[in-house]
């Protein structure tokens, strides 16, 4: 049993591979600041390394959920917020701001946080940088709605974004008052 969690694993990081270079020189655009992002190979290589499935591993996921979130980076990095834009920390004069953006997101009926760092180039302009997973509550999906949602983050319009990591697709839960 085990070996197929690795396979199943081997294939959903393959996939997640050959949906990053897909999106190579794409901008794709942050609805919340308008800012275009793109994805290099550099950039590619360093949201699916070990170092970045370790820290999602720490934050109390798999490296399976990991890859379903670098799937559909295009849609968490539309719909994420900025919650930071501070300068470079080793002061490296080419990189303009270092920003932080998160996106609430259902993965396996657990609410979490995805956070994509953007780094800005005064030569290449924004590139996304990394993605990391953190949990931030535990909560139930039933029905299209989410039970213990009350005060919750959301994305810019409202809604937690879902990854279903049974099938890999990306939806949106209706919004519950």
């Amino acid at each position: 049993m085990e070996e197929n969690i690795i396979s199943s694993t081997g294939a959903l990081q393959q996939n997640a591979l050959a949906v990053l270079k897909n999106l190579a020189g794409k901008d794709l655009v942050n609805k919340q600041t308008g800012i275009k992002a793109q994805i290099n190979s550099e950039q590619r290589s360093k949201i699916i390394c070990d170092k970045a499935v370790e820290k999602t591993i720490v934050n109390g996921f798999i490296a399976k959920q990991h890859y379903a979130v670098a799937l559909n980076i295009e849609k968490i990095w539309e719909n994420a917020i900025i919650v930071a834009d501070n300068p470079d920390k080793k002061n490296d004069k080419n990189i303009i701001s270092i920003k932080i953006f998160e996106s609430s997101i259902i993965l396996d009926n657990e609410q979490a946080i995805a956070y994509i760092t953007v780094k800005e180039s005064i030569k290449h302009g924004h590139r996304i940088y990394s993605l990391e997973l953190q949990e931030i509550i535990k909560s139930v999906v039933t029905g299209g709605t989410l039970s213990g949602n009350e005060g919750k983050r959301t994305t810019p319009h409202g809604k937690p974004l879902i990854i279903s990591d049974d099938n890999h697709l990306f939806t949106i839960l209706p919004k519950t008052e």
